[in-house]
C-alpha cells in the first residue's frame, strides 16, 4: 500500500505512520420546556488534519524526494533518482506556509499495490501549527508534528437597492464571478509528467484529474506520461 502526502508543491519524502483527520461539530443542544434535550443540527465545522512528519537528514532507499513538481524535470514520482533534501528545506516550506498567511493545497493519496485508488483527500488549508521535535531515539532525523484546518474562501458582498412597481425598495446581493483560469481542450506534455501535475499545471487545481484521467484511459496518478504526450481535457 502507498501513501503521498503532497503539502502544495513540496512531497513529504517518508509518508507518516498514522494521520488524524477531525470534522468539528457546530450542533447544539438546547432544553425545551416540554420536550426536554434536543439538538439543533448545524453545518459542520472546520475539517482539522494533524500528523507527525519524518524529516531525514540523511539519504534512506525508502524516502522519495520530489523535484518534478517544481522545477519539471524528474521523471516520476516514483523511485530514488531525486535530488536528496535534508529537513532544513521542508522546514523552511513549513515557515513560508504559516508566515505567508495563504491557504495552500493538502492532498493526501492512498494506493493499492496496484495502484488502485483507495482514497484521496484533497483540501485547502492552513498551517495552523507546527513543531520542531528534537530526541536521541529519532537519530538524524526531525521529527515535526503539523497541525492543518480546513480553509474556506469568504469575502463582503455588495448589496444592490432598487425600487419595484409598487414602489417598494428591494435589496439583492450582487454576485461577483470568480475568476478561473481557461482550460484549453487538449494539452501537450512537455516534460514528462503524472497526471495529477499535468492537471495542476494547467487548471492550477480547478480540474478534476480522476475526470482528466477518464477521459485519457489512466489510473495511476503518479504514474509518468511521455514527453510528446496530448493529454485530452475535454
Amino acid at each position: 500500500m502507498a501513501y503521498y502526502f503532497f503539502l502544495n508543491d513540496v512531497m513529504l519524502p517518508v509518508p507518516p505512520e498514522k494521520m488524524n483527520l477531525k470534522i468539528n461539530n457546530k450542533n447544539r443542544t438546547i432544553n425545551l420546556i416540554n420536550e426536554g434535550e434536543v439538538n439543533i443540527i448545524k453545518t459542520p465545522g472546520l475539517t482539522e488534519i494533524s500528523f507527525d512528519a519524518r524529516l531525514p537528514n540523511v539519504s534512506y532507499p525508502f524516502a522519495n524526494y520530489d523535484t518534478s513538481l517544481i522545477d519539471s524535470l524528474g521523471s516520476s514520482l516514483l523511485g530514488s533518482s531525486f535530488s536528496f533534501k535534508k529537513a532544513d528545506y521542508f522546514m523552511s516550506s513549513f515557515k513560508e506556509m504559516k508566515t505567508g498567511r495563504n491557504p495552500f493545497r493538502l492532498i493526501i493519496v492512498r494506493m493499492s499495490p496496484q495502484f488502485t485508488m483507495l482514497s484521496d483527500t484533497n483540501l485547502l488549508v492552513t498551517l495552523e501549527d507546527y513543531n520542531n521535535n528534537e530526541d536521541a531515539k529519532n537519530c538524524f532525523d526531525v521529527v515535526v508534528p503539523l497541525r492543518f484546518k480546513q480553509y474556506r474562501p469568504f469575502g463582503t458582498k455588495e448589496l444592490v437597492k432598487t425600487t419595484n412597481a409598487k414602489g417598494e425598495e428591494v435589496y439583492t446581493v450582487k454576485e461577483t464571478r470568480l475568476a478561473t483560469k481557461e482550460v484549453p481542450k487538449a494539452y501537450q506534455i512537455r516534460n514528462e509528467q503524472s497526471i495529477w501535475e499535468a492537471c495542476k499545471r494547467i487548471s492550477g487545481g480547478s480540474v478534476n484529474w480522476r475526470t482528466i484521467a477518464g477521459l485519457n484511459g489512466l489510473s495511476n496518478p503518479v504514474g509518468n506520461i511521455l514527453k510528446g504526450s496530448v493529454l485530452r481535457l475535454g
